[in-house]
């Protein structure tokens, strides 16, 4: 699973694209024409069904932890390092050969109770992200694709970074810089992203982080790409005509573009139609990838409806955001992204 740096990130997997499978499944699919198709990945869900697991491998060449490789998890105490889930998940990944997006290194959120809701000295919370940063890096130094340096550190509705967490308010709004340096110092051979929500057209989220990025890159900051979460809702999301324009704008700076947490989002008490309207937005999403000079990667945020987080996010309003229902059966969504990659 060695990569060979942000130059060289699609030729670093020719190999495993290269593979052929007699069942003609996603993962098969999607290796005939170059792409990566991944799907988020909980350890707990694969040790109580067996299942889950099975499906995961066949279908996909590509896993990101859902959590399991959050601050909260490898850094519970302070200065304690526990890797013990996330190297479970790297395991898996290489036992079916598949490659693993990390996320996130750095964040507002999944935070250890002995950093939530702290400011530090400003020293100390460099000294704290140095560590960390470092740590987590060096341990799968050459096994993991791609890294989320940074996740969500804009704002949501203003220019500027977001003002929460300790590290905004410990370091200030240099924190986001020097993290990128830090990454960089760790490991040089690393390829490291930005990573956030409701950009994924355009938008003005998106205007702010093509801004922000390209004075970023102006200063020789080191970020190879921008992940787009892709969390969209079936009465709220991007046209495909406007996604090829963001895409090409960022890979216009040089950067990699991927699809990093794919689900589309369907009423409680969905519709036959509300299916069929949900598969074409799956198709059209992997279609734009297909089409793009460098969208190389589409990674769902889970695959079944039976481990999705949408439920609980959205207090019951919205479900059945993925490709496989609650009893394993692929729905039209599934057929839509394998349709594409035909």
């Amino acid at each position: 699973m060695k990569t060979a740096g942000a130059a060289g990130i699609v030729a670093g997997t020719a190999g495993l694209l290269g593979e052929t499978q007699a069942a003609e499944t996603l993962r098969s699919l999607a290796a005939k024409k170059g792409l990566l198709i991944g799907s988020a990945f909980s350890r707990g869900a694969l040790l109580k069904d067996p299942e889950y697991g099975k499906i995961i491998a066949r279908e996909f060449n590509c896993l990101v932890a859902e959590n399991e490789m959050k601050m909260d998890v490898v850094q519970r105490v302070r200065g304690e390092f526990d890797f013990t889930q996330a190297d479970a998940i790297m395991a898996f990944a290489a036992r079916h050969e598949m490659m693993v997006r990390a996320v996130p290194l750095v964040w507002h959120d999944a935070l250890p109770q002995w950093a939530k809701n702290k400011t530090f000295p400003r020293q100390e919370a460099l000294d704290i992200l140095r560590e960390h940063i470092f740590t987590v890096m060096r341990h799968f130094r050459g096994n993991v694709l791609a890294w989320d340096v940074l996740n969500e550190g804009l704002n949501d509705k203003a220019p500027g970074l977001r003002q929460q967490g300790p590290w905004f308010h410990s370091i200030g709004p240099e924190y986001a810089e020097k993290v990128y340096h830090m990454a960089h110092e760790a490991d040089p051979e690393a390829v490291l992203f930005y990573n956030d929500f409701d950009m994924d057209g355009m938008s003005e989220s998106a205007d702010r982080c093509y801004l922000w990025i390209k004075e970023l890159l102006a200063r020789g900051v080191p970020i190879h790409g921008i992940g787009l979460q892709y969390h969209v809702k079936i009465d709220n999301h991007p046209n495909p005509a406007d996604v090829t324009r963001n895409i090409r704008r960022f890979n216009d700076l040089g950067l990699i573009v991927h699809i990093t947490e794919l689900d589309v989002w369907l009423p409680a008490k969905a519709t036959a139609e509300h299916l069929r309207q949900q598969a074409a937005i799956y198709r059209g999403v992997i279609e734009t990838a297909l089409a793009a000079r460098n969208c190389p990667a589409v990674m769902l945020w889970g695959f079944s409806d039976r481990y999705s987080w949408v439920p609980g996010i959205s207090r019951g309003t919205y479900d059945h955001a993925l490709i496989y229902d609650r009893d394993y059966r692929p729905k039209p969504a599934y057929e839509a992204i394998a349709a594409a990659l035909r």
